[in-house]
């Protein structure tokens, strides 16, 4: 829901950096990217904690442009010192985490693959909105589906860097999903809704 209202609040035009897990397989579905160059993102490299300085960095290439960090709880923590950067450059970058207090891909594996057998992989998160607000920078956190368009809307209109928390389902997870050493034939689709 997230990315498909920031996907229409944008014309999809922006430039989107992407932490790696959910939220990154989420942005590559419903963000349609129809434009050239508006995806930065570290591919299967693993590297969390990618989205932000790559925003940042893809705001000095495109200062006029807008762009967007999308980052998960887990990711977003390995690189958070970067909003000092992003404040002390006046970057204008908007900043959305996907916070479900996992680390969602990892939790996934264990779920489907380990019974639910969870190790290491539940997040006891500080307050974002309290880290952003402590740097200067305007943040709000979104827990209901009503209150996304107004956040979006709120981060595009206030210059300088934003940060929204999107408080997102804890054991939501991405489909299709192939298993490791599986073939396409082998891939796990999303269930039918009941």
């Amino acid at each position: 829901h997230v990315l498909r209202e920031l996907w229409g609040a944008t014309a999809g035009d922006a430039i989107i950096a992407t932490d790696v897990g959910q939220h990154q397989m989420w942005t590559a579905q419903y963000y349609a990217l129809e434009k050239p160059h508006r995806l930065i993102t570290s591919g299967g490299a693993g590297a969390m904690g990618f989205g932000l300085p790559s925003a940042i960095g893809a705001w000095f290439a495109f200062p006029d442009h807008e762009i967007w960090a999308i980052a998960g709880d887990g990711g977003f923590q390995m690189t958070q010192a970067e909003l000092a950067t992003a404040v002390q450059e006046g970057a204008n970058v908007k900043i959305a985490i996907m916070n479900n207090n996992f680390l969602g891909m990892v939790r996934q594996w264990q779920e489907f693959f380990f019974e639910k057998r969870y190790s290491a992989v539940q997040l006891r998160n500080p307050d974002f909105v309290k880290i952003a607000e402590a740097h200067g920078i305007p943040a709000r956190r979104v827990e209901t589906p009503d209150q996304v368009v107004p956040a979006i809307q709120f981060a595009r209109q206030t210059p300088g860097p934003v940060l929204l928390e999107f408080r997102v389902e804890q054991e939501e997870a991405v489909y299709p999903m192939v298993p490791t050493g599986a073939s396409l034939e082998n891939m796990i689709r999303r269930p039918a809704r009941t």
